[in-house]
């Protein structure tokens, strides 16, 4: 029977979670992924007397097991979002096997990257600014809800939702950027059906991520041939996107450090703007993507990330 002392929780079709494999095989390091799009094909028991796990896949037995498992990556969604027209039965799967991967949580003994009910609380992107904010972070001047603040000033300000919006229609599956608009129009567009965030327009920014792995940190500016980008980068032709391993000042990454811990997440991809000297705190994603960033620089967070594993 397979004994891993590395379980990956993912999708089939994550290349970050791949990196990971790759990584984990090239150190020899015993792990077992299982995606989440897959466990119809997996036998699955969990015996809590034990605090045990088996799993059948392809034929190989493995035995997850509160006393061997010492480390558990973590890329599945806590916030179940519903953007198909998803039949009863299909909702029931997808809802139960959600549960399913919280309850995972039972094997507390291993090191979670990130654990669960931390990341349920780190995407709620007003908490994130509080914190930011807290700990000395830069963050715009921030309202939220569904109508727009009294007293603006007439400048521009960034809309934008609350959480991922994911819409599905006519087959396909819709996504919604951050949008810039003047106060004229803040003051009269129609925002009662659902609230939404009000941020400062940060003028003349450059856009830079940071991957943030135990206290390692790989900053990475994002600009197109003619340089900064106004408004949401996202939305800018790919083809145009230039990606730059950076530096970020010293006392920039201890206040990130700082953010991570009172979050008390190990990996995030926080999102920074840099304008007229000042570092913008934007949002963190605790289950945010940086396979394209190691795929684009060659920086080597995958490996990092194993080693906070610490096994």
């Amino acid at each position: 029977m397979n004994k891993p002392i590395v379980l990956v929780l993912s999708n089939k079709y994550d290349y970050s979670t791949d990196y990971i494999c790759i990584e984990l095989e090239k150190r020899d390091i015993p792990y077992l992924r299982i995606n989440r799009d897959m466990f119809d094909s997996y036998e699955i028991l969990v015996d809590l007397q034990c605090k045990q796990m088996t799993i059948v896949v392809n034929d190989l037995t493995y035995l997850i097991s509160d006393d061997i498992l010492e480390a558990v990556y973590f890329r599945a969604p806590v916030f179940l979002r519903n953007s198909k027209p998803y039949s009863v039965n299909e909702q029931l799967e997808r809802g139960q096997w959600s549960s399913f991967i919280r309850n995972l949580i039972i094997f507390d003994k291993a090191k979670w990257i990130n654990h669960p009910v931390k990341t349920y609380r780190a995407e709620n992107k007003l908490f994130q600014l509080r914190v930011a904010a807290d700990v000395g972070l830069e963050v715009p001047y921030t309202w939220c809800g569904n109508v727009a603040p009294e007293e603006l000033p007439d400048e521009k300000y960034v809309v934008k939702s609350l959480d991922t919006a994911l819409f599905y229609d006519n087959g396909s599956e819709m996504f919604t950027y951050s949008s810039i608009v003047c106060r004229d129009e803040l003051k009269t567009v129609q925002i009662q059906d659902a609230p939404v965030i009000i941020q400062q327009f940060v003028r003349d920014k450059i856009d830079i991520r940071v991957t943030f792995v135990d206290g390692r940190m790989f900053p990475i500016s994002i600009k197109d041939n003619t340089g900064g980008i106004t408004g949401d980068w996202r939305k800018t032709p790919k083809e145009t996107l230039r990606y730059s391993l950076i530096s970020i000042p010293e006392d920039v990454q201890k206040k990130l450090c700082l953010l991570m811990e009172e979050m008390e997440l190990s990996l995030g991809g926080i999102d920074l703007a840099l304008s007229n000297d000042k570092y913008y705190f934007i949002e963190t994603n605790p289950t945010g993507e940086w396979g394209w960033l190691k795929k684009l620089t060659g920086c080597p967070i995958d490996e990092a990330i194993v080693d906070s594993f610490e096994v």
